[in-house]
């Protein structure tokens, strides 16, 4: 039987390219995402490569109604989870002086509070699975140092980072295993990255030669192969507790 995996946040960019790495490596998965047609459109391909692997449901995870909907729905069709992958979070925002104290706090909504009210709702799905299973967090190498990215963004990365520690030695002894993966800068469709690709391409250029020592910027690909190692079989079971960062080398030139 195959395992089952949540990823919140799984119709584009980072999210979706975890649940299709995980997808290709034989896990039923479940879709989350506001949109219905990006929902829709994601299962019914995943379910044509392999048929009934994918569910999916549409929802804001912001309104705990949905979250209870979605713990809901996940335990009707599947009983418990194997894996979670919390990845839902904002990158925007306002820097220096020009962040309002409104701004801060709706950022660290979205970053913080919202990621620990669906842990709190969500993580039951493997307490109750008898096998345990692995939670992934996804951070930011931002929760370390000055990566150019909004203060807030980067103090909700580090509360998340410090949140995991505090949740893995709690439950450790249910054998779930919780460790957060911290990108750089990273290349996604549509994204911030993406965007000042279009808009610069020799500003660009310029910044990845400048900011990442392997002279490229990250693929939403290397993220997922990263998030998948990181429930391997012969690894998981003494492997919990960790902040794992891939970013090309830039937290060496800090």
């Amino acid at each position: 039987m195959s395992k089952k995996l949540l990823v919140t946040g799984s119709t584009k960019g980072i999210g979706k390219a975890i649940l299709e790495r995980f997808h290709e490596d034989n896990w039923d998965v479940c879709i989350s995402g506001r949109s219905n047609d990006d929902v829709v459109n994601l299962q019914n391909r995943l379910n044509m490569i392999r048929k009934d692997s994918a569910i999916g449901a549409c929802i804001d995870l912001s309104h705990e109604k949905d979250i209870m909907y979605l713990s809901n729905y996940i335990q009707n069709l599947w009983g418990n989870l194997d894996c979670i992958v919390f990845n839902v979070g904002s990158g925007s925002g306002f820097k220096g002086i020009s962040s309002s104290f409104e701004n801060n706090l709706s950022l660290l909504q979205v970053n913080y509070s919202n990621v620990v009210k669906n842990f709190n709702f969500l993580s039951s799905l493997l307490v109750k699975n008898p096998n345990g299973g692995n939670i992934i967090f996804i951070g930011s190498i931002s929760q370390d140092f000055n990566a150019k990215a909004p203060v807030t963004y980067s103090y909700s990365k580090r509360a998340i980072n410090n949140f995991a520690k505090y949740q893995a030695l709690e439950l450790a002894s249910k054998n779930i295993k919780i460790n957060v993966v911290n990108p750089g800068h990273i290349l996604t469709a549509n994204g911030v990255w993406w965007r000042k690709k279009q808009e610069s391409p020799q500003g660009f250029d310029e910044f990845v030669a400048q900011n990442i020592p392997t002279g490229k910027i990250g693929k939403v690909e290397n993220v997922a192969e990263m998030v998948l190692s990181c429930v391997n079989k012969n690894l998981d079971a003494f492997f919990t507790g960790q902040s794992l960062t891939i970013d090309g080398g830039t937290s060496l030139l800090q």
